[in-house]
């Protein structure tokens, strides 16, 4: 089973800064590939996944790392494989009530400007006490960062999605889980403690 823990990134201005860049480009490169992966659909043509995966990630691997750029098209690659998959559901008649339309892939906007997120590939970060250290930025370099929050999972520690949320202001790191076996509980006396639990 895969789980997430929350926390939220305590940052300077030089580590804003460089939070804001990686995010920016990794927005834009989904942008991007998402753009001309529509267009061939619209066009009624098959999605051209590997040739759409080396120009977009020759073109970005210097700037975010071949690393980002790679997880963020996979990602991407993910999202249209998964609107294929409900297309044909619904052609079977197959899909959930709830569902009521089928969209393809949307773009990294909100209100008319780029939303602000990438997603870090679990070799790509160490964890030191309360701060992560991302590497293998590209032209970004790297970035440490202090977080704030209970990691409240025990188990195999997998990538991070980083998001800025405009509303608050605030930076948070989505880490995911897997062959979670314990997870830490608040006790009566406000202490954390780990509690057992299945694989």
């Amino acid at each position: 089973m895969r789980r997430t823990c929350v926390v939220e990134l305590i940052v300077d201005e030089e580590t804003e800064k460089k939070l804001r860049q990686l995010c920016d480009l990794s927005v834009k490169l989904w942008n991007e590939v998402n753009y001309v992966r529509l267009r061939m659909w619209l066009e009624k043509k098959p999605i051209d996944f590997k040739g759409t995966y080396k120009e977009f990630y020759e073109k970005y691997k210097p700037l975010i790392g071949s690393a980002t750029a790679q997880t963020i098209i996979r990602k991407n690659n993910d999202a249209w494989r998964g609107f294929f998959e409900l297309l044909k559901l619904r052609r079977e008649g197959r899909l959930p009530p709830f569902m009521t339309k089928v969209n393809p892939p949307g773009f990294g906007k909100r209100n008319g400007s780029r939303t602000l997120w990438t997603v870090i590939r679990k070799d790509q970060y160490e964890m030191d006490g309360d701060r992560i250290i991302i590497k293998w930025l590209g032209a970004v370099g790297w970035i440490e960062v202090r977080c704030r929050g209970i990691i409240h999972l025990r188990g195999e520690r997998g990538g991070i999605e980083i998001r800025y949320d405009a509303d608050r202001g605030k930076w948070y790191a989505y880490i995911a889980f897997s062959k979670v076996s314990e997870k830490m509980v608040r006790g009566s006396g406000g202490q954390y403690h780990s509690s057992r639990k299945a694989t």
